[in-house]
């Protein structure tokens, strides 16, 4: 669900509200079709909209995380999608929500809703043209420092925030950076792509091609995932939005492509604060597409060849020190599995003699390319969990986890479970893992899973 600003949301009279079916989203035209009934919290990413004047009004549109903007207007009249400039006018903008049980598509087309479509389990056909292209994000209509309580966007890349205790993790030349495998490193940056993983999404596009991938949990205790390519990458999906915990994963790699849907104004603001990280939000740049096989919003794909080919800079640095290759893991106990208790996503990881294969609730977690997902490494990491200031349309606090400093982890690599610290001492560094006894913990070459959880809850288990 889209997050929205903890603000209290105009109170209005329903009978005086009619439903909206084109909306002009600054100069972009979204056709939507959203029942009168569903306006039980009626915002512009959490803020009272009142008083605004027709063109005031359009400006401050197309704030929704997935391309689409729902909207409602007081003049029983007008279709227009403008309020009178004398009328209070105010605007629901919860792009993820607008698709949670109403009609319509955010691709600007007006065809049925395909929300009752099972998920197509073919790749998605590329709908890119030629290199990707990004457009200027406008100035925010919202103060994000005003609404934003949260810790790591307020950090600089270097502020200190723990004490180093080991060596940043490097690679060799003519190894991979994010795997330790040896082969050819493109010459490019990595592409952090927003993955969903609703029930309705799955099997995921591409997301068996990534080096890294991050779990986190979202408002509501679902789950998103932070895919993290270099080495591959092709079609992937469905892509969803961005959040404040996904900073410490994009700041620790060099110039980054952001590969997302977009996010409420808040957070897309604080997003296009990171310095290095080359913004590919789905609201401003080119090479996305909307299967209609999928139902919406979970039906966004982009082609990373697209992405790739506008982006800036080289390979990012390592984010993980790995065994030399075929050495067994030390200081660790055997283990023949665990799971994580997300509160909305139960996760289960079994070892099958070579690498960690996933489950989610009762089922093998599958891909389009066929096959259950299964990597070298997890590593989970227990961090502190921060309230952002924020809510989203359903009321559900929209949580950050502080992927930087320190903390307790558990790595799992080779079959066994090791105890470690993990420690970030800055936005900009990558992790490091180490024992009690003070020596880094090697990962396997290859794959590897971060599952980021709140510390101290027991999720692990």
């Amino acid at each position: 669900m889209a997050p929205r600003s903890n603000r209290s949301p105009a109170r209005v009279s329903r009978s005086r509200w009619r439903p909206v079916t084109a909306v002009a989203a600054g100069s972009v035209l979204v056709a939507v079709t959203v029942a009168a009934s569903a306006l039980a919290a009626i915002t512009l990413g959490g803020m009272r909209i009142a008083g605004f004047g027709p063109d005031e009004l359009a400006s401050l549109l197309g704030s929704g995380g997935d391309g689409s903007t729902v909207a409602a207007v007081a003049d029983p009249t007008t279709t227009t999608g403008r309020a009178p400039a004398t009328a209070s006018a105010t605007v629901a903008v919860p792009a993820e929500l607008a698709f949670d049980g109403t009609a319509g598509e955010a691709s600007g087309a007006t065809a049925p809703a395909t929300t009752a479509v099972a998920p197509a389990r073919s790749v998605p056909t590329s709908g890119a043209k030629g290199p990707a292209t990004t457009v200027a994000a406008g100035p925010s209509a919202i103060d994000p420092d005003a609404v934003y309580k949260g810790l790591v966007a307020r950090l600089g890349l270097d502020d200190p925030v723990a004490t180093p205790v080991a060596a940043a993790p490097t690679v060799a030349p003519g190894v991979q950076p994010l795997t330790g495998l040896p082969g050819p490193v493109p010459d490019r940056p990595a592409a952090v792509v927003k993955i969903d993983n609703s029930p309705k999404a799955r099997p995921q596009v591409g997301l068996e091609q990534a080096d890294i991938v991050v779990e986190e949990e979202v408002e509501g205790g679902v789950t998103r995932l932070a895919a993290v390519f270099h080495s591959l990458g092709g079609v992937v999906g469905p892509v969803r939005s961005g959040r404040t915990t996904d900073i410490p994963v994009l700041d620790s790699l060099g110039s980054p492509l952001l590969v997302y849907s977009g996010a409420n104004q808040v957070i897309d603001a604080l997003l296009l604060r990171q310095p290095a990280v080359q913004n590919r939000s789905a609201e401003r740049t080119s090479g996305y597409w909307r299967e209609r096989a999928r139902p919406a919003p979970s039906n966004l794909f982009t082609d990373l060849a697209a992405q790739w080919a506008s982006g800036t800079g080289g390979p990012p640095p390592a984010q993980f020190a790995y065994r030399a290759d075929g050495r067994a893991p030390t200081g660790g106990r055997p283990a023949a599995g665990f799971s994580m208790a997300y509160r909305a996503n139960r996760v289960s990881w079994a070892w099958n003699g070579e690498l960690w294969a996933r489950s989610q609730g009762s089922a093998p977690h599958v891909v389009v390319a066929g096959g259950q997902l299964a990597v070298a490494n997890v590593v989970v990491v227990e961090t502190a969990k921060i309230d952002t200031g924020m809510v989203d349309t359903s009321g559900a606090r929209v949580p950050e986890f502080a992927f930087v400093g320190a903390g307790p982890a558990s790595v799992f690599t080779g079959g066994q479970r090791i105890a470690a610290t993990w420690t970030r001492p800055t936005l900009r560094s990558a992790v490091t893992l180490t024992a009690a006894d003070g020596s880094v913990v090697g990962l396997t070459p290859g794959r590897t899973w971060v599952e980021v959880v709140e510390a101290g809850v027991g999720q692990l288990r």
